[in-house]
C-alpha cells in the first residue's frame, strides 16, 4: 500500500512536471503581435480582451510582447529623432558654411566692381566718374591755355611785324636824312670853300 501511494505520488509529480508551468505561455501569440503595427496590436487588445470592474484582462505574453514592441518602437523613434536632429545640425552647419562662402563671394564681387570702376592716380584710388571729370577738366584747362597762347602768339607776331615795318621805315627815313644831311653838308662845304676863294681873290 505504501508503495502504491509512492507510485501515484511519483506519477502525479511526473504529470505535473510534463504540464506547462504557465498555461498562458503555452498559448501561441497571434501574428498581429509579430507583424502588425502598434496601432493594430492595441486595436487587437481592445477588441479581444474583456473589462472586469474597470480593469482590462490581458494575457501576460500579449502584454509583454506589446510592451517590448512599444519599447522597440520608442527606441526606433528616438533614434530617428536623434538622426533628424543630427541632420538638422549638419544642415545648419552647411547653411552657415554656404552663407560664409556667399558673403566671401559677395565681398570679392564688390571688390572686383570697385576695382573695375576705380583707377589709381599716384597710388590714390579714384572712381572712374571722378577720374573722367578730372581728366576732362585738365584737358579743358590745357585747351584754354593753348588758345590763349596761340592768341598771344598771333598778337605778338602781328605786333612784331608792325614794329619791324616801323623800324624799316625809320631806317629808311634815317638813311634819307643822313644822305640829305651829307649832301647839304657837302654843298655847304663847297659853298664855304668857294666863298673863301672869292674872298681871297679880292
Amino acid at each position: 500500500m505504501k508503495y502504491i501511494e509512492k507510485f501515484w505520488f511519483v506519477c502525479l509529480l511526473f504529470v505535473l512536471f510534463l504540464l506547462p508551468q504557465n498555461p498562458v505561455a503555452a498559448q501561441s501569440v497571434p501574428d498581429v503581435f509579430n507583424e502588425g503595427t502598434l496601432d493594430e496590436q492595441y486595436q487587437y487588445l481592445h477588441d479581444r480582451t474583456g473589462i472586469y470592474n474597470n480593469f482590462r484582462a490581458i494575457r501576460e505574453d500579449m502584454f509583454q510582447r506589446v510592451r517590448r514592441n512599444s519599447l522597440d518602437s520608442l527606441r526606433t523613434a528616438y533614434r530617428a529623432i536623434e538622426a533628424e536632429k543630427q541632420l538638422v545640425l549638419d544642415a545648419k552647419k552647411e547653411k552657415d558654411s554656404i552663407e560664409k562662402v556667399l558673403a566671401d563671394v559677395s565681398e570679392e564681387r564688390d571688390q572686383a566692381i570697385r576695382d573695375r570702376d576705380s583707377l589709381f592716380l599716384l597710388g590714390i584710388p579714384l572712381s572712374k566718374t571722378f577720374y573722367n571729370a578730372l581728366l576732362w577738366s585738365i584737358i579743358g584747362i590745357l585747351a584754354v591755355l593753348f588758345v590763349s597762347v596761340l592768341f598771344m602768339f598771333f598778337r605778338s607776331n602781328t605786333i612784331t611785324r608792325q614794329k619791324t615795318n616801323d623800324l624799316k621805315e625809320l631806317q629808311e627815313e634815317y638813311e634819307d636824312y643822313r644822305k640829305t644831311s651829307r649832301e647839304r653838308f657837302e654843298q655847304q662845304s663847297i659853298d664855304h670853300f668857294n666863298e673863301l676863294k672869292r674872298l681871297k681873290g679880292i
